[in-house]
Formats: structure tokens, sequence, C-alpha cells
């Protein structure tokens, strides 16, 4: 019984941090998905709300803007899951720091080819 009710606790933590981590991967999921309806569909309005936020102000870390937002949330959702990952070895957990990577390797690339552009 003990130990049907301690598993029990242990998918249901991965399974939390696994939430959490997808919450906070989602401002960078969508503005991939704006991104990308720019570049096959011509989309332009909803691009533009996020795109100049990665240029108000390329070189203030504290300006608050919805581009440190997006990244900030990255970065958390990378660190809790990876913090989760170490501890409970947990798929989910895994595949979330992983596609936190690489929307930040994405979101980081993107920033700087718009700051050279600029």
């Amino acid at each position: 019984m003990h130990t049907t009710t301690m598993t029990r606790l242990t998918h249901l933590r991965s399974l939390s941090s696994g939430i959490l981590g997808i919450t906070l991967l989602l401002p960078a999921s969508y503005f991939m998905l704006t991104m990308t309806a720019r570049i096959c569909l011509g989309a332009k309005s909803p691009y533009y709300f996020f795109a100049p936020s990665f240029l108000q102000s390329p070189f203030n870390l504290f300006a608050l803007h919805k581009a440190q937002f997006i990244i900030g949330s990255v970065l958390l959702a990378i660190v809790f899951n990876l913090s989760a990952f170490r501890g409970r070895r947990h798929w989910l957990n895994a595949a979330i720091a992983f596609q936190g990577l690489l929307l930040l390797l994405v979101l980081i690339t993107y920033t700087l080819i718009q700051h050279l552009r600029y």
C-alpha cells in the first residue's frame, strides 16, 4: 500500500513539473508560430505585435518588455525541468528541457540577427 502511494506521488510530481514547463514554453512557442506564419503565409499583424519588442532596448537587461518575458520563461522552464530530471529521471522533464534549449537557441539566434540587421 505504501509503495503504491509513493509511486503515484512520484508520477504526480513529474507530471506537475512537466505541466509547469509546458506552460512556461507557451509564450516562446507562440512567438515561433507567429514567426513561421510571417515567413510562410505573410501574416504581418501577429508578428509585428512581438517582433519590435526584441529591438526596443537591445542592451538594457532590465527593460522588462515582451522579449525578456519570452526568453525568461524559456530559461525558467529549462531550469525547473533540468532540476526535476536530475532528481527523478523522468522522460517528460528531459523532453521539455530539450525543447526549451532548442527554443532558446532559436530565440538567441533571432535576436542576434535582428541586432546585426538594424
